[in-house]
């Protein structure tokens, strides 16, 4: 499967500008990287991006490709892929697997809306996935683990690439315990949108943290990965689309949950856990509970937490 790639030379009210392959591949090295790779660009009408209100023409740039693989919109500087891919869902103009990706965010999100800084050369996107279905005569349940199934897929992903990935609880992506990748799922009646952003040449110094209790973050160039965000993020959506429909059909929750566990970070070690602002206490991680929750064991007590701030007991 080969991604059919899309830059936005239209106008989207609060959201994006018009732009074009020249101009993003001003914007940064490792743009203008994928900009040249992928040459010659040409113009085309997009119809598709047509609705009730922006009747003006919608066009797109694109190198040579064909098909009906899943769609990659590239835009320059967008408020949050987000926004973007939910307006192009309620418009109708994504499918299943379609993305969006920004050379840079205005307003990116994180978990629990907080600020996801966003510089021209790490990856702000955002993925349309399908929603799984239950299965009454298994009672096979995949929607409350749709988070760690993202990060699943993408550590299996990463590790085909030769980097070391681990899973933070409960959407969290490591490196050497340093933080280089978040995920968010957004799900409205039967779309679901999966907000991914990597680091892959910037990220907040350690003095920079806003909140103490915080993993440290890292980037992969930091770590001595070299890829650009444009050929990244073609390999995880070709790559995890595979994986995920090889999951979903070979697997159960439970089976998956077993799965997960190898690649789930501090299992077996202790942490230091802050649920809620509260105070923080020491644990050892168990493992994942079948609901995706986490096992812990407190003392001499073994709990299930959902929600929650996890750190190395040792890096207090």
């Amino acid at each position: 499967m080969t991604c059919r790639v899309f830059i936005l030379d239209f106008d989207r009210q609060d959201l994006f500008q018009a732009t074009g392959p020249e101009t993003i591949a001003r914007t940064c090295r490792l743009w203008e990287k994928d900009i040249h790779n992928a040459t010659p660009w040409t113009r085309s009408r997009a119809t598709r991006f047509d609705d009730i209100t922006h009747k003006a023409d919608s066009w797109v740039w694109q190198p040579e490709q064909t098909g009906e693989e899943p769609a990659i919109l590239v835009c320059e500087n967008c408020t949050s892929t987000m926004d973007a891919a939910w307006h192009f869902l309620e418009n109708r103009q994504m499918n299943i697997w379609d993305s969006v990706i920004a050379v840079e965010q205005t307003t990116g999100r994180g978990q629990q809306k907080r600020q996801w800084i966003s510089p021209a050369g790490n990856i702000h996107a955002s993925w349309v996935w399908p929603l799984p279905k239950f299965d009454e005569e298994s009672e096979t349940d995949w929607g409350g683990l749709l988070s760690l199934v993202v990060g699943f897929i993408c550590a299996r992903v990463f590790r085909q690439l030769n980097v070391p990935v681990q899973i933070k609880w409960p959407n969290d992506l490591l490196i050497n315990d340093r933080k280089f990748g978040g995920i968010l799922v957004e799900k409205r009646e039967s779309h679901i949108v999966v907000g991914i952003g990597i680091n892959i040449n910037y990220s907040p110094e350690d003095r920079l943290l806003r909140d103490q209790f915080a993993v440290p973050a890292t980037h992969l160039s930091d770590q001595g990965y070299k890829i650009s965000p444009l050929a990244l993020w073609t390999t995880l959506v070709e790559k995890g689309t595979s994986l995920f429909e090889k999951l979903i059909q070979s697997a159960t929750p439970a089976e998956f949950i077993r799965m997960i566990d190898t690649q789930m970070a501090w299992i077996g070690k202790k942490v230091l856990i802050r649920q809620m602002n509260a105070d923080v206490f020491e644990a050892v991680i168990l493992g994942l509970a079948k609901d995706g929750g986490l096992r812990i064991k407190k003392g001499k007590i073994e709990e299930i937490m959902y929600s929650g701030s996890i750190i190395p007991a040792q890096s207090k």
